[in-house]
């Protein structure tokens, strides 16, 4: 049997490097005064309003949480004031499980019938929180733009409850461009971030709060010491 010795020694040392190139790439940022927001980005919100009991508010800032993190969009679960798109969730046995407004930005998601369709309680303890989070999932996506995937086993392509129980929960990638397209136009942007030196350059900065952005801004800000000089033509410029 071959020794792994060898093998191990190389995931080490890529292991090594992979580490030190990030500790660079962190002081670099830092000598360049850290990051700062751009004006405009992560503006809007988009609201989960949860006004029932039954699926946890844990469970529902963990899809506001996933979907903030795939658009780097501002989601959030709250009263929804001040929303560009608000999805309710709510436990209503005479309402239906989804009721989405996309024109208006606004769609109900309701938890009451998730797991009628199964005989008994223990099934129906052990997918409700899973089905809750898909179809929040769901009809979320279809708010913000999205629709079907392209790629298989995600709750985006099911069309029955018991279809959710073998859909992944995650977000298909195809949908994440979907939804910041379509977030734009709603005043709804993804953050944007950039050093403090490159945003001294581009002139927005805001006010150093640190020693290492005050020595920045007072370089980049910083009047000539001397007086530019305008040399004389070496040619002469025919008419």
């Amino acid at each position: 049997m071959k020794s792994l010795r060898p093998l191990a020694a190389l995931v080490a040392i890529a292991v090594c490097g992979a580490a030190f190139a990030a500790t660079n790439q962190v002081d670099r940022i830092a000598r360049a005064g850290g990051l700062v927001l751009r004006p405009g980005a992560f503006a809007g919100k988009v609201s989960i309003v949860n006004q029932q009991a039954r699926l946890p508010q844990s469970d529902c800032e963990a899809i506001a949480k996933a979907v903030s993190e795939a658009t780097q969009c501002n989601v959030v679960v709250d009263g929804g004031e001040g929303a560009a798109v608000k999805l309710y969730v709510i436990d209503d046995p005479s309402a239906p499980t989804v009721l989405l407004a996309t024109e208006d930005h606004w769609g109900k998601m309701n938890v009451a019938k998730l797991v009628d369709d199964l005989p008994g309680e223990n099934a129906k303890g052990k997918f409700f929180v899973p089905r809750g989070r898909k179809m929040l999932l769901k009809s979320l996506s279809i708010l913000l733009g999205g629709g079907a995937s392209q790629f298989p086993g995600n709750s985006m392509n099911t069309t029955t409850l018991k279809q959710l129980d073998l859909a992944g929960e995650g977000i298909p990638v195809d949908m994440i461009d979907n939804y910041v397209k379509y977030l734009k136009p709603l005043g709804v942007t993804p953050a944007e971030t950039t050093t403090y030196r490159k945003a001294c350059r581009e002139g927005w900065a805001p006010q150093p709060t640190n020693d290492v952005q005050r020595a920045i801004w007072d370089k980049i800000h910083a009047m000539p010491t001397a007086p530019m000089k305008i040399k004389p033509e070496t040619k002469k410029v025919s008419d």
